[in-house]
């Protein structure tokens, strides 16, 4: 019950994110100022070096549309670098597949952007979407005005659906170090004043560590004696690109360290590549949160690896 409980917050969380994000219609006002566009650009006579299909080209002029709405411009992305927003939108293109091509967008498609764009990358962000945006024109046996708003706004959905499954993981990963935190404070596994939540000194001669590649490390003379690395994100598609991830920090672990995992989700891929890494065990978020399989958890990290703590059940059997 407590599972199908979590999955719905879950469920109700990504909506309401999805909802706000399509409800600011960034686009819309991106769309209008790209309207209101006094430079001059000139397409026709460029369509080639600007990547236009011309068959693409003459539909859109058919249908009475400016090829501003539709087609990227360097000196429009010059002078406008969150109208890279509106055209990746169009051609349907997420911002990691943009960046992998073209470069970062990081900063150009905030209002107002945050960054300008070079002459050269505009032209080269022109063309990659401007080749991708006749490709789904012509797909189409007809464009309208209404297609490009479409594309924009399935786009932004998609992008939200993407944050939010980052969040999760992020979620899921806070989730795990604060338990983590309160079980050493409350089975006085903690030495001295607990002043920095990022780093507290255990019994043992061990520091524990939250922070990235690991998340939580475990340092005993100077070297990791035990990591874990969370990958708390329940998008299937993104496992495998996890996985690579995991492996890239157990691997640079010393020969001697213990390595743990906690996974959103594991493909039957994924399973079998897990077999591969140098790993002790790892363990689903949701389990996790089963009863009695936190304690588990606990004693495998501290009890049986650390050696820090004795056995969690025969102590809650004594006190």
């Amino acid at each position: 019950m407590a599972d199908a409980d979590t999955r719905i917050d879950e469920a109700v969380d990504r909506s309401i994110t999805i909802a706000a994000q399509i409800a600011e219609r960034a686009d819309m006002r991106i769309r209008a100022e790209i309207e209101c566009y006094t430079g001059r650009l000139g397409y026709r006579r460029r369509l080639e070096r600007l990547a236009i299909d011309g068959d693409a080209y003459r539909r859109i002029k058919a249908a009475r549309i400016r090829p501003r709405l539709v087609f990227a411009h360097p000196k429009l992305l010059m002078d406008m670098p969150n109208a890279s927003l509106y055209y990746r939108g169009i051609a349907l293109l997420p911002r990691k597949r943009v960046a992998r091509i073209a470069g970062t967008v990081d900063g150009w498609e905030q209002s107002p952007p945050a960054a300008r764009i070079t002459k050269e990358k505009a032209q080269k962000l022109a063309r990659l979407y401007n080749r991708v945006i006749s490709a789904v024109v012509l797909d189409r046996s007809e464009w309208g005005q209404d297609d490009a708003p479409r594309n924009v706004l399935a786009n932004v959905a998609i992008s939200a659906d993407g944050g939010m499954r980052n969040v999760v993981g992020q979620k899921g990963e806070a989730e795990i170090q604060d338990r983590m935190r309160e079980f050493v404070e409350t089975e006085g596994l903690a030495v001295g004043a607990l002043d920095d939540p990022t780093c507290m000194e255990l019994l043992g001669g061990v520091t524990m560590r939250f922070g990235s590649e690991p998340d939580i490390g475990f340092e005993r003379g100077g070297s990791w004696a035990l990591i874990i690395e969370i990958k708390a994100g329940k998008d299937r598609a993104g496992a495998l690109e996890r996985l690579g991830a995991i492996k890239k920090t157990f691997d640079e672990a010393p020969n001697d360290c213990r390595n743990f995992l906690v996974v959103g989700v594991v493909t039957t891929t994924m399973r079998e590549r897990l077999r591969e890494l140098c790993m002790e065990r790892h363990f689903q978020i949701d389990e996790l949160r089963e009863p009695g399989a936190w304690e588990e958890f606990m004693n495998e990290i501290f009890h049986h690896s650390l050696r820090i703590a004795r056995e969690i059940g025969a102590r809650r059997e004594l006190s």
